[in-house]
């Protein structure tokens, strides 16, 4: 990307930043439709955060870019002030710190969320085998209880 710069970089960074921040609420409103039982509310969030994620592909391939674009193809997040222009260091600093704990706060959201729809799921599961159980149960004293009239 010829004439990437390092204010353009901390830029896509922010922005990934406040993507994986709206990312998180999702998650949460997720969660909060699956402990509610609201089957419509987990496929509005899903589609949602599908369409989040397809940002988040886009975004990785600009970043990448980039960071060969100003020669930083192989340095991590955490020592990117090390690597930026003096007056910009303070600012690279808090935007990697930021994105840091907004990446942490996404992944925990998504753990919780995952875990009540497991729950969930795990739930449903035991009331349709015990539905299926009383449903086959109810067919064999059908069956046993039968007279058979031609006789």
């Amino acid at each position: 990307m010829a004439g990437t710069s390092w204010q353009d970089y901390l830029k896509l960074l922010r922005d990934l930043s406040h993507t994986l921040e709206q990312l998180t609420q999702v998650e949460r409103e997720k969660n909060e439709a699956a402990a509610a039982g609201d089957v419509q509310g987990v496929e509005a969030c899903m589609k949602r955060e599908q369409a989040m994620s397809m940002s988040l592909r886009g975004y990785d391939q600009k970043r990448t870019a980039m960071l060969a674009a100003l020669g930083l193809a192989d340095v991590r997040l955490s020592g990117l002030a090390d690597r930026c222009p003096e007056e910009l260091r303070l600012e690279a600093k808090a935007t990697a710190e930021e994105l840091r704990r907004q990446y942490g706060l996404f992944k925990a959201a998504s753990e919780v969320a995952r875990h009540t729809l497991e729950l969930n799921l795990r739930a449903i599961e035991r009331v349709q085998n015990q539905r299926a159980g009383d449903a086959a149960q109810a067919d064999e004293e059908r069956k046993t209880h039968q007279t058979d009239f031609r006789a």
